[in-house]
Protein backbone atom coordinates (compact mmCIF):
# COMPACT_ATOMS: atom_id res chain seq x y z
CA UNK A 1 0.00 0.00 0.00
CA UNK A 2 2.97 2.51 -0.10
CA UNK A 3 2.11 2.75 -3.52
CA UNK A 4 -1.16 4.58 -3.01
CA UNK A 5 -1.42 8.36 -3.68
CA UNK A 6 -4.44 10.55 -3.69
CA UNK A 7 -5.31 12.17 -6.98
CA UNK A 8 -6.79 15.98 -6.55
CA UNK A 9 -10.01 17.89 -7.46
CA UNK A 10 -9.84 19.38 -10.43
CA UNK A 11 -13.21 20.84 -11.15
CA UNK A 12 -14.74 22.89 -8.91
CA UNK A 13 -18.66 23.04 -10.49
CA UNK A 14 -19.58 25.84 -7.98
CA UNK A 15 -17.38 28.12 -9.82
CA UNK A 16 -18.82 28.00 -13.48
CA UNK A 17 -20.73 30.40 -14.53
CA UNK A 18 -22.38 31.37 -18.28
CA UNK A 19 -23.56 34.71 -19.64
CA UNK A 20 -27.31 34.25 -20.90
CA UNK A 21 -25.78 33.48 -24.73
CA UNK A 22 -23.57 30.98 -23.70
CA UNK A 23 -26.67 29.25 -21.42
CA UNK A 24 -29.01 29.63 -24.77
CA UNK A 25 -26.32 27.99 -26.58
CA UNK A 26 -25.21 25.13 -24.46
CA UNK A 27 -29.43 24.09 -23.71
CA UNK A 28 -30.68 25.06 -27.06
CA UNK A 29 -33.00 27.70 -25.27
CA UNK A 30 -33.42 31.12 -26.28
CA UNK A 31 -32.42 33.88 -25.06
CA UNK A 32 -35.45 36.03 -25.10
CA UNK A 33 -37.48 32.49 -23.24
CA UNK A 34 -34.73 32.34 -20.49
CA UNK A 35 -35.58 35.78 -19.81
CA UNK A 36 -39.52 34.96 -19.39
CA UNK A 37 -38.62 32.17 -17.33
CA UNK A 38 -36.53 34.31 -14.59
CA UNK A 39 -39.22 36.99 -14.73
CA UNK A 40 -41.50 34.52 -13.85
CA UNK A 41 -39.17 33.02 -11.21
CA UNK A 42 -38.57 29.53 -12.96
CA UNK A 43 -34.62 30.40 -12.72
CA UNK A 44 -32.54 32.95 -11.37
CA UNK A 45 -29.51 34.82 -12.28
CA UNK A 46 -27.21 35.45 -10.00
CA UNK A 47 -26.69 38.70 -8.17
CA UNK A 48 -23.77 40.78 -9.63
CA UNK A 49 -21.75 42.97 -6.97
CA UNK A 50 -20.13 44.68 -9.81
CA UNK A 51 -21.49 47.60 -12.35
CA UNK A 52 -22.18 45.02 -14.93
CA UNK A 53 -26.07 44.46 -15.98
CA UNK A 54 -25.10 41.30 -17.60
CA UNK A 55 -27.15 38.14 -16.27
CA UNK A 56 -25.00 35.72 -15.08
CA UNK A 57 -26.14 32.23 -14.23
CA UNK A 58 -24.11 29.22 -12.50
CA UNK A 59 -24.03 25.87 -13.14
CA UNK A 60 -27.17 25.06 -10.36
CA UNK A 61 -29.10 27.16 -13.16
CA UNK A 62 -27.89 24.95 -16.21
CA UNK A 63 -28.88 22.13 -14.35
CA UNK A 64 -32.04 23.33 -14.37
CA UNK A 65 -32.77 24.71 -17.40
CA UNK A 66 -31.76 21.60 -18.76
CA UNK A 67 -34.37 19.74 -16.93
CA UNK A 68 -37.10 22.08 -18.03
CA UNK A 69 -36.39 21.56 -21.56
CA UNK A 70 -36.11 18.12 -21.38
CA UNK A 71 -39.21 17.87 -19.70
CA UNK A 72 -40.85 20.30 -22.04
CA UNK A 73 -39.88 17.61 -24.76
CA UNK A 74 -41.46 14.92 -23.19
CA UNK A 75 -44.67 16.73 -23.08
CA UNK A 76 -44.93 18.86 -19.86
CA UNK A 77 -46.09 21.71 -20.05
CA UNK A 78 -44.02 24.60 -18.43
CA UNK A 79 -45.30 24.99 -15.06
CA UNK A 80 -45.80 21.45 -14.42
CA UNK A 81 -42.40 21.13 -15.91
CA UNK A 82 -40.82 23.89 -13.42
CA UNK A 83 -42.69 21.62 -10.19
CA UNK A 84 -41.20 18.39 -11.38
CA UNK A 85 -37.97 19.93 -12.07
CA UNK A 86 -38.09 21.42 -8.42
CA UNK A 87 -38.54 17.81 -7.37
CA UNK A 88 -36.04 16.29 -9.04
CA UNK A 89 -33.39 19.16 -7.96
CA UNK A 90 -34.53 18.75 -4.21
CA UNK A 91 -33.21 14.68 -4.46
CA UNK A 92 -30.44 15.47 -6.72
CA UNK A 93 -29.40 18.03 -3.81
CA UNK A 94 -30.07 15.09 -0.79
CA UNK A 95 -27.59 12.86 -3.22
CA UNK A 96 -25.07 15.58 -3.70
CA UNK A 97 -25.03 16.43 0.42
CA UNK A 98 -24.80 12.41 1.03
CA UNK A 99 -21.70 12.13 -1.69
CA UNK A 100 -19.62 15.45 -0.77
CA UNK A 101 -20.01 14.11 2.94
CA UNK A 102 -18.91 10.72 1.73
CA UNK A 103 -16.81 10.81 -1.11
CA UNK A 104 -13.04 11.99 0.31
CA UNK A 105 -11.36 11.64 -2.91
CA UNK A 106 -9.60 8.91 -5.40
CA UNK A 107 -6.81 7.16 -4.48
CA UNK A 108 -4.53 5.27 -6.95
CA UNK A 109 -3.00 1.51 -5.35
CA UNK A 110 -0.46 0.53 -7.59
CA UNK A 111 -2.53 0.03 -11.03
CA UNK A 112 -6.32 0.44 -9.45
CA UNK A 113 -8.26 3.33 -8.82
CA UNK A 114 -10.51 3.55 -5.68
CA UNK A 115 -12.97 6.04 -4.77
CA UNK A 116 -12.70 6.75 -1.06
CA UNK A 117 -16.33 6.88 0.58
CA UNK A 118 -15.01 7.29 3.95
CA UNK A 119 -14.97 5.66 7.14
CA UNK A 120 -16.77 2.62 7.61
CA UNK A 121 -17.74 2.57 11.06
CA UNK A 122 -18.17 4.89 14.01
CA UNK A 123 -14.33 4.36 15.53
CA UNK A 124 -12.82 5.16 11.93
CA UNK A 125 -10.48 2.42 11.84
CA UNK A 126 -11.86 1.16 8.86
CA UNK A 127 -12.80 2.86 5.17
CA UNK A 128 -14.57 1.83 2.36
CA UNK A 129 -13.67 2.14 -1.21
CA UNK A 130 -15.90 1.41 -4.16
CA UNK A 131 -13.95 0.49 -7.45
CA UNK A 132 -14.96 0.37 -11.04
CA UNK A 133 -13.55 -2.85 -12.66
CA UNK A 134 -14.44 -2.66 -16.27
CA UNK A 135 -17.80 -1.73 -15.69
CA UNK A 136 -18.26 -4.48 -12.56
CA UNK A 137 -18.85 -1.57 -9.37
CA UNK A 138 -17.75 -3.71 -6.17
CA UNK A 139 -16.46 -2.46 -2.60
CA UNK A 140 -13.95 -3.29 -0.79
CA UNK A 141 -13.25 -2.69 3.32
CA UNK A 142 -9.83 -1.73 4.16
CA UNK A 143 -7.75 -0.30 7.52
CA UNK A 144 -8.13 3.13 7.59
CA UNK A 145 -4.52 4.99 6.65
CA UNK A 146 -3.40 7.54 9.64
CA UNK A 147 -2.84 10.38 6.80
CA UNK A 148 -7.02 10.46 5.99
Amino acid sequence: MENRKKLPNFVDLDLLVFRIGELSRMTGISSRQLRYWEQRGYISAMDREDEHKARLYNFHTLIQVLIISRLLDEGYRLPSAVEKMHDMVKKMSITREFFTRAFQGIEVDGDTVKMNLGYFDDAHTQTLYGLNEDGHIRYEVEPAHPEQ
